[in-house]
């Protein structure tokens, strides 16, 4: 049948006839895993896991929520999760939003696989003041310059079926599909089946990171992922295009696998820099700023590389005046660097946020 973009897509079920194992695939997916390994290895290397999950994740939120034409910056929004919500501007409120969604679905992994539970979850915490919840009407995509209609997703009454055909692919395990070619299907699949009235690709892509995490290929949701798609967008559309289209899946999934691939060996070097700038910094406030040193302070300034007197209080137990007195002699010796925005008084690591930048 031939593809009609007004018409609801009659989308076929997973799994697609593709040769799972081409020898593209299977050279790119070599390299992947090697990186992804070593991925995993320096980011335990950590004195502390956790200590740039809260920078990494806000750093993807901001590519995707990019990709979705909601403009802030890594900047912005770090400044903004120290503000309180009625003082954050929207799109810094959404970038922070798909944080919490990211979260969210990272720590009830553990509990629950990836399911329909899953994704209404994190969809709810994306679209924290919007209407979560599968679509109960037809939606359409459109060129948003000229109005025309590029694709017709599938009918809602069509999305129970969909969807569990969906979740059944993914965690099928014994099918032979290595587990990065079925992310890369499955995020064609959900983005086709388009089950939601907004926030479609903000939710695949987060499900996308969080396969890889269920598959055991990556531990921490640090796979910069958007940044990748946000670079290559035309060409992400246009090969999704061509596979609702022409079936031509092949394009698709290399295009996906070299994505990851890129970006595990990008997050990986940025993890390496950031580790030699903690132990540097580390060293030189336990040198040159003994008397205000301990590892928690260190660690508060990675966790939150835009932080404030308040925020630092919080975290290392201490009173207003004894936080503000620490950041003032970490600003004094350039270690931080002081502004403000409005009535806040901010402390940055400038070059934590440098690493970090796109």
């Amino acid at each position: 049948m031939k593809f009609d973009p007004t018409l609801p897509f009659d989308l076929p079920l997973l799994p697609p006839d593709l040769n799972f194992k081409h020898e593209q695939f299977v050279d790119a997916m070599l390299k992947t895993r090697t990186e992804l390994g070593e991925l995993n290895g320096y980011s335990y290397s950590l004195p502390n896991p956790l200590l740039l999950l809260s920078p990494a994740v806000i750093k993807e939120s901001v590519a995707s929520s990019n990709i979705e034409n909601i403009n802030s910056t890594m900047e912005e929004a770090l400044q903004a999760q120290l503000f309180p919500e009625t003082e954050q501007k929207k799109p810094d409120k959404e970038v922070l939003w798909y944080r919490d969604a990211i979260m969210w679905g990272f720590d009830n992994l553990k509990k629950i696989p990836i399911s329909t539970r899953l994704i209404l979850g994190i969809h709810k915490e994306l679209l924290s003041d919007g209407s979560p919840g599968y679509r109960k009407t037809q939606n359409r995509i459109a060129n948003s310059a000229t109005g025309v209609v590029l694709y017709t997703p599938p009918a809602a009454n069509e999305l129970p079926r969909l969807l569990n055909n969906w979740e059944q692919f993914v965690n099928n395990e014994d099918d032979g599909i290595d587990p990065l070619v079925k992310a890369a299907v499955a995020h064609y699949q959900f983005e086709a089946i388009h089950p939601f009235g907004d926030g479609n690709g903000r939710t695949g892509r987060i499900l996308m990171v969080l396969q890889l995490i269920q598959q055991k290929l990556l531990s921490l949701p640090i796979l910069y992922v958007s940044g990748y798609i946000n670079k290559n967008r035309s060409e992400y559309y246009r090969l999704l295009q061509a596979v609702r289209t022409k079936e031509d899946w092949h394009d698709f999934v290399f295009f996906m696998l070299k994505g990851f691939h890129q970006q595990a060996r990008e997050t990986k070097t940025m993890l390496l820099k950031i580790m030699e700038l903690l132990e540097k910094t580390r060293k030189h406030i336990k040198e040159k700023h003994r008397k205000i040193y301990s590892a928690e302070l260190v660690e508060s300034m990675f966790t939150l590389p835009i932080i404030t007197p308040v925020n630092l209080g919080k975290r290392l137990d201490v009173n207003y005046r004894t936080a503000s007195r620490y950041l003032a002699e970490l600003a004094k010796g350039k270690v931080l660097s002081e502004s403000y925005v409005g009535k806040y008084h901010l402390y940055a690591n400038k070059p934590l946020l440098k690493l970090l930048k796109p």
